[in-house]
């Protein structure tokens, strides 16, 4: 008796995806604490609990106790997490006096939360834990300033590690070691479907899953982190090639917040298919949207600012107009060369100090390529600036002047003149709109002669002599 109908085309589907099984990441949610010393109790951290405190240990600004998380069924299938080495929730590198509060050391275990109502800033806002793993602990400090009196926030988060060389949950035993897996048939299909709890074939909720996963619930980017793009963009995050393990470019490390780079790293192409390769290709870096505030549907745009092509001799003429142009293969049999090839690429991001990025600009250096120049130098560069811009408003000069000559004729004299160009910050706004700035300019004087002093040439030497009976009788 064979199989009923529709069951082999489903054990073809699952002997194709049998090898390929991965289960899902959980993610742990942030955890925010207002301060060690409040009296409110602190949410539960849905992940592993944390080792209790020895004596003689630095006491750490989560709350003394951490509940245990209930394993479920999906848990307990998708395999343990690594242990990490250091608790980062305990981990305080600006605590450098002990037994002390030391000044804007958000983590510090002797501050107080009076002590944190007078500090400026977070010295150390942020503290993660080991690189190595794809999901990575990091606690966050920052200051509500809002608040009355202003109070510590302390948030436990869990970030994607987005570099391919990571340590990921053990999630399917078997793969550790070299064991052939078991073909499904329709003897042993009910057996293997209940070893498999929590297997899905539908491979678009995998992805959305791990795209919720790699989105903090933010409203603002803070240092570091990774400029998110839209649904409708390449990858979910800003890409910014670079060399990692050797000197080839990496086409997926993440672009982060107020994080300055300059990069220079080689690609290995193949000159006849240099249309077809996408890093190449000016669309490829100016056609993705980065969200104004992470997980939001505010899309910045990616302006082309400038476009300058080099020769094969290194001359450079800049473009007027600022089209994407496409790499293109031109010439034939050996003297075949490739224009329009990315050679650098200049992204320039402004932002506001609420954390919010408000204009994306891009410049590129395109060339021409032969196989003499293979493989393939490209330099990348990302910068970001303030949305504001200084303007002088006040010009104050100061002239020190003093009296000059004789008593009988002094002559005024000018000794010093000091000037200086007041500036403020304003935001920039948009096109048409216009902005009253008042400017005002202030000159003073101020005498610096010295007082005359009454003095002789010489003291005055008394020459007299008395008689000598002049003391008689007393002498």
């Amino acid at each position: 008796m064979g199989p009923p109908p529709g069951l082999a085309p489903l054990l073809l589907v699952l002997q194709g995806c049998w090898a390929s099984m991965s289960a899902q990441d959980r993610a742990t949610p942030a955890v925010t604490t207002k301060d060690p010393s409040s009296t409110e109790p602190a949410p539960a951290i849905l992940g592993p609990s944390l080792s209790p405190r020895t004596p003689g240990a630095p006491r750490t600004p989560e709350a003394s106790r951490t509940p245990e998380v209930p394993r479920t069924p999906e848990s307990s299938a998708s395999g343990p997490r690594p242990t990490p080495v250091t608790d980062v929730a305990a981990l305080c590198v600006c605590d450098l006096s002990p037994a002390q509060c030391d000044v804007n050391c958000c983590c510090d275990p002797d501050c107080s939360s009076m002590d944190f109502s007078v500090f400026s800033a977070c010295s150390v806002p942020v503290v993660r834990g080991d690189s190595q793993f794809c999901t990575q602990k990091a606690a966050i400090y920052s200051l509500n300033f809002k608040a009355n009196p202003p109070e510590r926030v302390f948030k436990l988060i869990d970030q994607i590690n987005p570099s391919i060389f990571c340590i990921r949950i053990t999630n399917y035993k078997p793969a550790l070691s070299f064991i052939n897996p078991e073909v499904p048939d329709e003897n042993n299909f009910d057996r293997l479907m209940k070893t498999t709890t929590g297997f899905t074939l539908n491979a678009e909720s995998d992805v959305s899953f791990s795209t919720k996963l790699d989105a903090p619930s933010t409203t603002k980017y803070e240092y570091g982190a990774q400029l998110q793009t839209s649904n409708d963009s390449s990858a979910p995050f800003l890409r910014l090639p670079s060399p990692l393990m050797s000197s080839l470019c990496a086409d997926d490390n993440p672009a982060a917040f107020l994080v300055n780079q300059a990069v220079t790293c080689t690609r290995r192409m193949d000159l006849e298919q240099c249309e077809e390769i996408e890093a190449l290709s000016m669309a490829r870096y100016s056609s993705p949207t980065i969200l104004r505030v992470p997980n939001s549907g505010k899309k910045v745009f990616i302006t082309i600012q400038s476009i300058v092509i080099q020769s094969l001799n290194k001359t450079l003429t800049p473009l007027e107009h600022t089209d994407v142009l496409w790499p293109t293969l031109v010439g034939s049999g050996q003297e075949k060369i490739c224009i329009h090839v990315v050679l650098e690429v200049k992204y320039s991001l402004t932002y506001t100090e609420k954390g919010e990025i408000m204009k994306a600009a891009v410049s590129f250096l395109l060339g021409t390529v032969s196989s003499a120049v293979i493989p393939l130098q490209q330099k990348f560069e990302i910068h970001f600036t303030q949305d504001s811009c200084q303007l002088p408003v006040a010009l104050v000069i100061e002239v020190k002047w003093t009296k000059y000559g004789s008593l009988l004729n002094p002559q005024a004299r000018i000794v010093n003149v000091t000037a200086n160009l007041i500036s403020s910050s304003f935001p920039e706004t948009s096109a048409g709109n216009e902005r009253t700035v008042l400017i005002s300019t202030a000159v003073t004087f101020a005498a610096v002669s010295a007082p005359a002093e009454a003095g002789f040439r010489a003291r005055p030497a008394i020459n007299a002599r008395l008689p000598f009976n002049y003391f008689f009788p007393f002498a």
